[in-house]
């Protein structure tokens, strides 16, 4: 009996007619991607041959000179060799990026049910950071992605190095209740605690419920009390659950927004400029500029970037002279302005850090711009748009 490969080689070098008169052309694609991996010498896989198979009987009836043949051939299939075995890769281990810094790295063989496995943890995850680069996934190195990864690809039995197994193993031994109970406020004695809330605030600030449940985010402590305080925005800003938020443009004004962190104590502020129109620029000026006034802030202003010098970006720039937003970088400026994507240099090297952040229709979600890396720093991200940006979970205030 003639081997199946023995019969393509005959259908594919046979001419008239050729196999691309007799079967449709996404099927004529695969016999002749198969016939050339077996003159390369490479052979085919298991899956290969399945497809093969498939193929020429779906198409028996239409490659006539060949019809009989391959009912026969096809009747108990043999094969010239032994088919090309494929590496199965299933890895899950820690590396380094370019920085040195450690990352998770999971690395597998095609398998769909694999990729949409993990394309569900992704897209679940609220702490993942992820690069893919052919079949590597890589996250950042983090307690919530080694527990969501191991456990979510448990099923497919991925070689875990031991390092990313040990930490797994203290992961999961802690007591949810046990640690959360050590950062309750009301469990903190610590006197490097009580100096850094003594010089945020101030000895003589009024320590009201809203400040109290604000800054559990920025020195990670929990509190008993229920996070709800109201649906003002400042309540709103202050009950946050995570460090970005969204605020709807068009139900809250930035004159609102800074009268908020004002109450919070969250000066100094760092403005966010979206790049993508000098018109909106210009628009977004006014706009703080006036939230700014009617909140009196008048000094202190400081915004770091010009557009070039065409009819629109000649008003921009004119009206930062005419408000005298000019003022230098240092620890009495009230309130800063870049362009998102262009964070001038100096900022990292000066001790100024702001204490909240208000995007102007600015994708803040974007995760490796200069600006958006340099606002980690900060645990009150305010992005202020129509929509929330696509690519970061957050809190939305609507």
């Amino acid at each position: 009996m003639m081997t199946v490969d023995t019969l393509l080689f005959k259908i594919v070098n046979f001419n008239i007619p050729c196999i691309e008169d007799c079967v449709p052309d996404r099927d004529c694609r695969v016999l002749r991607s198969i016939f050339n991996n077996l003159n390369s010498g490479l052979y085919i896989t298991e899956n290969q041959s399945k497809l093969l198979v498939k193929i020429l009987q779906d198409n028996a009836g239409k490659i006539t000179h060949f019809t009989e043949e391959i009912k026969q051939s096809l009747a108990s299939p043999e094969w010239n060799r032994s088919f090309r075995q494929v590496e199965q890769i299933k890895k899950m281990f820690l590396d380094k990026d370019e920085e040195g810094d450690l990352r998770i790295t999971v690395e597998f063989s095609f398998n769909h049910e694999i990729k949409k496995t993990l394309g569900e943890i992704l897209k679940k995850s609220e702490d993942m950071n992820v690069q893919i680069n052919g079949k590597k996934y890589v996250v950042e190195f983090t307690e919530t992605n080694i527990v969501t990864l191991i456990d979510g690809l448990s099923q497919y039995n991925f070689d875990i190095d031991d390092i990313l197994k040990e930490h797994y193993t203290t992961i999961k031994s802690w007591s949810k209740l046990e640690i959360e109970s050590q950062f309750l406020l009301t469990n903190i004695a610590h006197q490097n605690f009580q100096k850094a809330i003594t010089s945020d605030l101030g000895i003589d600030t009024n320590i009201d419920q809203r400040i109290i449940s604000d800054r559990s985010m920025r020195y990670k402590y929990a509190i008993q009390e229920s996070k709800y305080l109201g649906e003002g925005l400042t309540e709103l800003i202050a009950a946050r659950s995570k460090n970005r938020i969204h605020v709807d443009r068009n139900k809250y004004s930035i004159q609102e927004i800074i009268a908020s962190l004002i109450q919070l104590k969250r000066l100094p502020l760092l403005v966010v400029f979206d790049n993508t129109s000098g018109i909106k620029c210009i628009e977004n000026l006014q706009i703080l500029s006036d939230a700014l006034e009617n909140n009196r802030i008048s000094n202190g202003i400081g915004v770091y970037f010009r557009l070039s010098n065409d009819e629109v970006g000649k008003k921009f720039n004119a009206l930062i002279a005419e408000k005298n937003y000019n003022a230098r970088l240092d620890s009495s400026l009230h309130v800063a302005a870049v362009i998102s994507g262009k964070l001038p240099k100096f900022f990292l090297t000066n001790t100024w850090r702001p204490m909240s952040i208000i995007a102007l229709d600015s994708n803040m979600g974007m995760r490796h711009g200069k600006t958006s890396v340099y606002s980690n720093c900060c645990d009150c991200i305010i992005e202020w748009a129509d929509e929330p940006a696509i690519l970061t979970t957050k809190t939305h205030l609507k």
